[in-house]
């Protein structure tokens, strides 16, 4: 009987060890989830540019231009120290994004694609300050038409 005893403890301990190994420890899993919410929080602000350029011709100046009252939208701060990401307009249609990652980025997490992006998008980051560089494609997003008035 002792002998039963002592292999299922070292089965559960062997589970336990293996899962850490496998999953990642809690507090490696909760640093995970946090830089994916900043990806997905980097995918809202990339999108919600996007549609400012095709409502108004041209890449708004900072986060700010792009509060909406009407719709209640707020440009997303980082999780976790509650600074506002960066946004930088380029030359063109470019324009950077850019937050601080805790740790790198795996295969998993570079397929949260949550709003409507182009197939030759990447997520992927190492840990730090890692910046994404965005080129919109004007054909693929071409400004909205003006509806006509009718008087």
């Amino acid at each position: 009987m002792k002998i039963f005893v002592w292999g299922v403890i070292i089965v559960v301990v062997a589970a336990v060890v293996a899962g850490f190994f496998i999953v990642g420890s809690p507090q490696t899993e909760r640093m995970r989830k946090i830089d994916d919410q900043r990806v997905s929080d980097l995918q809202n602000i990339q999108w919600q540019i996007v549609n400012f350029w095709q409502s108004k011709k041209r890449f708004p100046k900072d986060l700010n231009e792009l509060k909406d009252d009407i719709s209640g939208w707020l440009a997303p701060v980082d999780p976790e120290t509650k600074r506002p990401y960066e946004y930088f307009p380029g030359e063109g249609f470019s324009f950077t994004l850019c937050a601080d990652f805790t740790l790198e980025s795996d295969e998993a997490q570079t397929e949260i694609l949550r709003y409507p992006v182009s197939a030759e998008e990447n997520w992927a980051h190492p840990a730090g300050r890692h910046c994404f560089e965005r080129v919109l494609d004007p054909e693929r997003y071409p400004p909205f038409e003006k509806p006509v008035r009718s008087q």
